[in-house]
């Protein structure tokens, strides 16, 4: 979690407790935050690392591809922690939460079996990938000594979970090396996941974990999101955690349809004044 926009660390905040919920003292689960701002994580039950501006700056590619990040982060991360083999690691973006037990989750990630939220089709079957298939068809590409070609199976995974184990980690450097030579080519913002998606495809299956998950990734169901747990953070941060930990269930973060109907009519607005 980097940068100062308050939503994202209160997105974390309010992911970890709903989490919280459904893991027992007995659970072996660490939760582990990189971040930019380790103070804002304090005075929760979560191990911080901390992000600095150097480390930003050449994860990001000088800030051309902040979505790289997430890739290194995880590398990072699972460099620093002191792993055996039979740990699993398991990541979310901060706009997700949970109002059932996502436990079952580390089931699913096994030595040959990796997890991400959500198989959204074939390249070649969606008018929306074009991109990829427009700017990778019939191209060989070398990264490292390695050679990548788009087949009629390529597809996209989405990211906003993962779940590998430690003998992935060699998967992670291949497909930042593969990513880069994407942001060469192929202008979308799914190169990071589509990359490694690819890359530990070569080796292992991948399932979908998305049954497990609640999320608000929309604009404007971000937009609806963030202000509620603005609200719920003024309110109780002071709290204990465990009352923290209870409140957490009751917020409601779906939007009411009058909230829909307002917001779909605002857009209306703005498309007609531009």
């Amino acid at each position: 979690i980097y940068g100062n926009d308050e939503g994202y660390y209160d997105g974390a905040k309010y992911s970890f407790l709903t989490l919280l919920n459904w893991v027992e003292d007995e659970d072996p689960i660490e939760i582990v935050v990189l971040t930019e701002k380790p103070e804002k994580f304090e005075n929760f039950p979560v191990t911080t690392f901390a992000i600095d501006a150097n480390q930003k700056k050449e994860w990001s590619l000088s800030g051309a591809y902040d979505f790289r990040i997430k890739n290194r982060g995880l590398f990072y991360i699972m460099n620093k922690m002191k792993l055996n083999s039979h740990d699993k690691i398991l990541f979310f973006d901060t706009d997700t939460y949970f109002h059932k037990s996502p436990l079952p989750l580390f089931e699913l990630i096994k030595f040959n079996q990796a997890v991400f939220y959500l198989n959204e089709g074939l390249i070649y079957n969606r008018k929306r990938f074009n991109v990829y298939s427009e700017n990778l068809k019939d191209k060989k590409i070398e990264y490292g000594g390695q050679f990548y070609e788009l087949n009629q199976n390529s597809e996209i995974w989405g990211s906003l979970m993962i779940g590998i184990m430690p003998n992935m980690i060699s998967s992670l450097e291949w497909a930042d090396k593969l990513m880069v030579k994407f942001f060469e080519i192929v202008p979308s913002h799914t190169i990071e996941s589509f990359s490694l998606s690819e890359v530990l495809l070569k080796k292992y299956k991948i399932v979908e974990g998305k049954s497990y998950v609640s999320l608000y990734s929309t604009r404007r169901k971000k937009e609806h999101a963030v202000k509620i747990l603005s609200s719920f953070f003024t309110t109780n941060e002071s709290l204990p955690i465990e009352d923290q930990i209870s409140l957490a269930q009751k917020v409601k973060i779906k939007r009411p349809i009058f909230t829909v109907i307002k917001q779909r009519f605002s857009k209306v607005k703005e498309d007609i004044w531009q």
